[in-house]
This record gives structure tokens, C-alpha cells and sequence, in this order.
């Protein structure tokens, strides 16, 4: 069995359409437990249902940023050890320095490309296949 599909993944973007992009690209890197979030303030519900290994998550949301949403799992006791990479259409310098100072594990930048993703992903776990 590989490493993917043994990982739980939760993908949190306020589009649908970017969780079905990122649940597609996760699918082709062999992910089969994928859960969704439409926002910060419901992952942070979801992560408190059941473990989860990964979180992908975009930095732009209503209803609770990628950015709170770090900094909640890093100051909660279980959750602050889940790896979480971080999704935005923002490459500015102040962006990437909060989600690192907050402990952000990876960034990707829009468009997002699955090479990108799966670069993100063996950085944080080594080979996933």
C-alpha cells in the first residue's frame, strides 16, 4: 500500500471548483480519504470529527481565512502537528510571511499545478507512491 492512501486529507477553498481541482489532483497522487471544508470556520469543525494527516487549504475565504485557520490548528494541542499547505492567488511578500510565521509546512501559488501539489506534499511526507 502506498503512503498516499493511507493519509486523510482535508481540502478547504470556499469554491467548489477548487476543491474539485485539488480533489482531483490528490486523487491522480494516489489520496483516496479526501474530505472538504467551504471554509476556515468549518475545517476547524471537521478537524475536531475525526484525524486528519494533511490540510490543503486556500488563504482567501469568507467565513474564516487559510491564515486563522493555521493559526487555530497551531495553537490547539492536537492539531498544531498537522501538516498544513497553504493555497493562494497571493505571492506577495507579506502573504508568504504571515502563513510562515504561522507555521505554515508549504505554499503553493496559483494556478496550481499538480506537480506543484505533489512537490508540496513529499517535502512534508518523502516518497508518496
Amino acid at each position: 500500500m502506498t503512503l498516499a492512501r493511507s493519509l486523510r486529507v482535508l481540502v478547504v477553498d470556499d469554491q467548489m471548483s477548487m476543491r474539485a481541482l485539488m480533489r482531483s489532483y490528490l486523487r491522480k497522487l494516489g489520496f483516496e480519504s479526501i474530505d472538504e471544508a467551504d471554509s476556515g470556520k468549518n475545517a476547524f469543525l471537521e478537524l475536531g470529527k475525526r484525524p486528519y494527516n494533511l490540510v490543503v487549504s486556500d488563504f482567501n475565504m469568507e467565513n474564516g481565512t487559510g491564515l486563522e485557520l493555521l493559526v487555530n490548528m497551531r495553537k490547539h494541542p492536537v492539531l498544531k502537528r498537522v501538516p498544513v499547505i497553504m493555497v493562494t492567488g497571493n505571492n506577495d511578500q507579506a502573504s508568504v510571511t504571515s502563513v510562515v510565521q504561522a507555521g505554515v509546512n508549504g505554499y503553493v501559488v496559483k494556478p496550481v499545478s499538480q506537480d506543484a501539489l505533489k512537490a508540496r506534499i513529499v517535502k512534508i511526507f518523502g516518497p508518496i507512491e
